[in-house]
């Protein structure tokens, strides 16, 4: 192991790894959708996610706020961490449950496909957090 760098906690690998992902998901939506429309309730399609530019600015949002709460600490990265998920399975679930029947209301033009991704991210968290960590034995 490198002197001076620590393993990071599972709480703050939580926060530094899902803010990395959902900042990199960010950075490529503005790729694809531009900042044309920003809150329109249609977009385009990268890959199965149908994204607009709202949408990437609040994924680029919570990357950069889950990245720097894993990186100021243990605390603030499992609060960060608890926080994120349960705002992504609420999204999720009023997407599913009101999207459908109620367009005019997707604002971030969130399909299926990312829905259910706010969905397994939720539920990522919850298990990457909630299984205890293996510990080597001492010697």
């Amino acid at each position: 192991m490198l002197s001076g760098f620590a393993p990071l906690s599972r709480a703050r690998q939580v926060a530094v790894v899902l803010g990395l992902v959902y900042a990199i998901l960010g950075t490529v939506g503005f790729a694809v959708s531009g900042f044309d429309g920003f809150a329109a309730t249609r977009g385009d399609r990268l890959v199965v996610f149908d994204v607009n530019p709202l949408q990437n600015l609040l994924h680029l949002t919570l990357g950069w706020w889950l990245v720097n709460a894993g990186e100021a600490g243990e605390v603030e990265g499992r609060r960060a961490a608890w926080v994120a998920g349960l705002l992504l399975a609420a999204l999720g679930l009023l997407g599913i449950l009101l999207f459908d029947s109620r367009p005019d209301l997707n604002i971030i033009y969130a399909n299926r496909a990312v829905l259910l991704g706010h969905l397994l991210s939720a539920l990522l968290v919850v298990v990457w957090l909630s299984v205890p960590r293996r510990t080597s034995p001492r010697r």
